[in-house]
Parts: C-alpha cells; structure tokens; sequence
C-alpha cells in the first residue's frame, strides 16, 4: 500500500512511488512520464498557483520540497502537478492540481462555485458555457466531490482553497482543478483519483 507519506525527502526514491500509484490508477500499460520542479523553480501561470496554494496548506508545517509533473497521454492528454511537502524527515503528497485542454473556447473565465448552506454548486462567468454547464447537475456534483480542500495525509490535517475552473487559452480552453489525496483502508492507503478527473473531463468536454 502507498498513502503518498514517505519517510524520505529525496525525489528520486518519492516520485517513481508517485508515478507508479498513478499509471496503476489509469491503467496505463507503460510509465507515465514527469520532471520534478523545486519549489518555487515553476514559471508558467498554472505551476506559480499551485506553489502558492501548496505553500498556504494549514493544519501543519507544509514546506514545500518539490512538485512532480506529470504527463498523461491516455485516455486523453493531461497534466498532474502533484506538489511534495516536508513532513518531519519525510515527506506527504499535498496538493494535486489536474489540468488538460478543451477545444470549445471560451470568451471569459468559468469558475465552479461550491454548494453553500441550502444552495447548490454552480457555474458562473462566460454566460453561454455555464449555461450548459449548470444544466447537468451532475458535473457540478462530481468536481464539488472531487475538488476536497481538507485531507488526512500520513496522519496530517492539510486544507487549502478550492480551484476549480475554465481558463480561456488560445484555441480553446483549459480546464484546471484542484483536489487532495483521498484516503482509503483507514489511512493505509490513498488515491490520486486520477480516473475519476479523468471522468469529469470527458463530461465537460462532451458538454461544452
């Protein structure tokens, strides 16, 4: 079993342990490629917010060491940023950002807003995309289930902000979501929940 908490801090023996957790959860028949970033090494736009989202975690110290990146090809291409903290000697696995492209531009941002008491989650920005977006419930249901922002990793509380959106990019759009690890076996183990992303994106995609 693999709860993503490690008693080392070397990337070279954490993130094989990462891929390996991932290819199995895709079912993917060869290793899923990834570089490791240092903390703070990141430049593009999407790297810098989960550096900064990584760094806010509380509930513990949640020094970042390293992100891996991750660069899904099936079933569709994606990208996993899957951010490492200090733990102690060790380390955990932290915050998980998913992202992957889409055709169907948008003309303004699109972001998921979190159901609230006796509300519902929903869409808001680009009028004619949440449109059809909040008219299957389901989407929203699924990322408000998906996109954890309180965690239990190697015996730590970790909480962080929820992202949860669709950015406009040249050519289409890309959709960018955050979540934590989900613990299963009492804690024994943990899930990336990359199939279920994975879900999720086809949705939208077949939605948009």
């Amino acid at each position: 079993m693999n709860n993503l908490a490690y008693g080392t801090q070397s990337p070279e023996k954490v993130a094989p342990q990462i891929e390996e957790k991932l290819r199995k959860e895709l079912g993917s028949p060869s290793n899923i490629p990834y570089q490791v970033e240092d903390a703070g090494a990141a430049g593009a736009s999407v790297g810098t917010v989960l550096g900064d989202m990584a760094k806010g975690l509380f509930g513990g110290h949640a020094d970042l060491l390293f992100t891996v990146v991750f660069d899904i090809s099936t079933p569709f291409p994606a990208q996993l940023r899957a951010s490492v903290s200090r733990q102690g000697v060790g380390c955990h696995v932290g915050l998980l950002l998913y992202t992957t492209q889409m055709s169907k531009p948008v003309k303004s941002e699109v972001t998921f807003e979190a159901a609230k008491l006796f509300g519902s989650a929903k869409f808001s920005g680009d009028p004619e995309i949440i449109s059809r977006l909040n008219a299957k419930g389901e989407i929203a249901k699924r990322i408000g289930k998906f996109s954890r922002t309180e965690s239990e990793v190697g015996g730590l509380t970790i909480k962080t902000e929820r992202v949860a959106k669709l950015m406009p990019q040249d050519g289409g759009a890309l959709l960018v979501i955050s979540t934590l690890p989900r613990m299963t076996s009492m804690g024994m183990d943990a899930s990336l929940d990359a199939r279920e992303f994975m879900d999720i994106a086809a949705l939208v995609r077949q939605t948009l």
